[in-house]
């Protein structure tokens, strides 16, 4: 699609931006306790599989409010630009059933369906899908690039660290489809949706600022609170046990 599309040098250097702010985000989830524990080898198989399990969970309970949120979004893009539009309307498309694959991954690690699907979502997921909502329906309508820039560059790159450990541990991730479809994917979703932002703010470079608060807004919501509701539950289950 972004080979009929021409790019300024100063929206390359706007994506190159978002990328530097992206690799600082990514070193502080390098240092949390929940990356620790999946990589290190003393770390039981138990565990390591009890946290991908709740991780996964969460999945399930945000992944309906984002695509929502996004679609949202798109709706209020100029109703000039289908060929804006019709790259997101598919790009999100691809992602509507991405919960219900967590939920079976979550059910092939141990979890149960009923339950699942009954239960409270946990504060963390709500406040990253109210933060989407928000975004999607009360900012500017581009400004949603922004969290999806950060959500799709990280995902196959959180998913393969994940695919890896539960790989050491003696698990079949090869079941995992979530996982499997997430580190191969989404690694062309990144690459596309960072020439989408190009294009964007090429024809509207005053939507920077939006794009890059959009992306702000989502990295104080995710992943980090997400994945230290996913460990509480996996070590409280731990315990019981």
């Amino acid at each position: 699609m972004s080979k009929k599309w021409k790019v300024t040098d100063e929206s390359v250097a706007f994506t190159d931006r978002l990328a530097a702010k992206l690799q600082a985000h990514y070193k502080r989830i390098e240092q949390t306790e929940t990356v620790r524990l999946i990589e290190a080898d003393g770390t039981a198989p138990g565990l390591v599989a009890k946290i991908v399990k709740y991780i996964l969970l969460e999945v399930f309970s945000y992944g309906p409010h984002v695509t929502e949120a996004t679609f949202t979004a798109i709706g209020r893009l100029p109703k000039s630009r289908p060929d804006l539009m019709k790259p997101m309307i598919i790009h999100d498309l691809s992602e509507v059933d991405h919960g219900e694959m967590a939920l079976e991954d979550f059910k092939k690690l141990g979890g149960d369906e009923t339950w699942a699907r009954n239960r409270q979502i946990t504060p963390a997921s709500f406040v990253m899908s109210a933060t989407c909502r928000m975004i999607g329906e009360r900012e500017s309508p581009f400004a949603y690039l922004g969290y999806m820039y950060l959500f799709e560059c990280l995902t196959p790159v959180l998913t393969e660290r994940a695919q890896v450990a539960l790989a050491k541990k003696g698990f079949p991730v090869d079941a995992q489809r979530f996982i499997d479809v997430h580190a191969k994917e989404d690694i062309a979703h990144a690459d596309e949706l960072a020439k989408l932002i190009q294009k964007v703010v090429t024809d509207y470079p005053e939507e920077e600022s939006a794009i890059e608060f959009g992306f702000d807004c989502f990295a104080a919501v995710y992943p980090l609170p997400i994945w230290d509701a996913a460990l509480a539950h996996a070590k409280a289950e731990i315990g019981a046990k």
